[in-house]
């Protein structure tokens, strides 16, 4: 999100300038300063903590946050003050503490119905009690430029002189010349809306080298072969984090019977895999290959984990790279992250896509702007 918002700012004669980030992971940490600048605070989120930084760092006009939250029914209390909720209190009371013009809060699709609608009420009324007019929504990521369709609840409150009847959360995508610019006749499957698709999954990748399981690629494959790509190779002197997950032989070859948009669970599929490597169980969207001429599924923290996940590459018999996963969420290839490969996977699985950020980004600095 904090390189959306950066990127926003490109097109805008307004910047969104981020001046201070809070997060309790070190490795994020590590990864939001490397690749940003950001100063960056390791530490809980709650008032001592966030009042230190405001201390430190000053006024400021937007606050933006994505704090987890439990989807359970609490009965006969509050949604808010469930402590499985903490968080989203917690980012509630930096908004009180903190009094930005706008914020934005960011979640699952399904918050709205978490806990029969009541932490969604509960959360609403505090606003409205701190003096912020909110409007929310549900977001395709795939309809703002995103490679994947990726649907995620997105909050946004205004202190009062702000208007938010023209900020649009699904503004429609105007194909043109430059990154949203491409041909739609190449769609072999039914987008969401095609008319507002403006990527697949080939067209985020297909630049990389080809590299079977356990391998890591260094060198790009073609030239920039769209846009898309040119925008993930601007910066990028070489390629990084181009590593697949090691499988075993067996589950190679498991992989190797799966066709296109099919999992090797499926009632036709399954029988025609040898017994001895045939599996038997699994979530509905484990053992499935991904098809290339659509907007990926969503990216989720096992995208390297075919049991768990559709993940498999289009065609190639393994789970998507570490670097694939990153291109469909829209990080640019100089982008790298810190710490192991399971902390990239997490740190890629768990983001939202810099491309929707910076979309919601261009919504905010129209917000303000109408202030000015």
């Amino acid at each position: 999100m904090t390189l959306g918002l950066k990127m926003a700012g490109d097109s805008s004669t307004a910047k969104l300038i981020s001046v201070a980030a809070m997060d309790k992971w070190q490795v994020a940490c590590e990864t939001l300063e490397r690749n940003l600048g950001v100063k960056t605070y390791c530490d809980s989120v709650n008032k001592e903590s966030v009042t230190a930084v405001l201390e430190e760092v000053g006024k400021i006009d937007v606050l933006v946050g994505g704090p987890p939250c439990q989807g359970f029914s609490t009965s006969g209390k509050r949604a808010l003050d469930d402590p499985r909720n903490q968080l989203v209190l917690a980012f509630l009371d930096a908004v009180e503490i903190a009094r930005p013009k706008v914020f934005l809060m960011e979640n699952v699709s399904g918050f709205k119905s978490f806990q029969g609608g009541n932490l969604f009420s509960d959360v609403v009324a505090r606003a409205n009690a701190m003096g912020y007019k909110t409007r929310s929504a549900i977001v395709q990521a795939s309809h703002h430029g995103v490679p994947q369709r990726r649907r995620r609840f997105i909050l946004v409150g205004a202190i009062e002189g702000l208007s938010l009847d023209e900020f649009s959360f699904n503004p429609s995508l105007q194909v043109e010349e430059g990154l949203f610019a491409r041909n739609f006749d190449s769609h072999t499957d039914v987008p969401v809306d095609p008319s507002q698709e403006a990527w697949t999954l080939w067209d985020a990748i297909s630049d990389l080298p080809e590299i079977n399981a356990g391998e890591t690629g260094f060198d790009y494959a073609t030239n920039p072969r769209n846009e898309l790509q040119k925008y993930f190779r601007a910066r990028s002197t070489a390629l990084s984090d181009h590593v697949a997950m090691g499988h075993r032989p067996g589950f190679v070859e498991m992989m190797s019977y799966i066709p296109q948009g099919k999992s090797a669970l499926d009632p036709d599929i399954n029988p025609l895999i040898p017994e001895e490597i045939r599996p038997t169980k699994g979530f509905p969207n484990s053992y499935s290959r991904l098809r290339p001429n659509s907007p990926s599924p969503t990216i989720t923290r096992n995208f390297t984990t075919p049991s768990s996940a559709n993940c498999i590459h289009p065609l190639l018999n393994r789970a998507l790279s570490i670097r694939e996963g990153a291109r469909l969420q829209t990080f640019p290839d100089w982008f790298e992250f810190e710490g192991s490969l399971e902390d990239k996977r997490l740190q890629i699985g768990n983001a939202v896509p810099p491309i929707l950020g910076k979309a919601l980004g261009e919504e905010i600095l129209k917000l303000l702007e109408s202030s000015s």
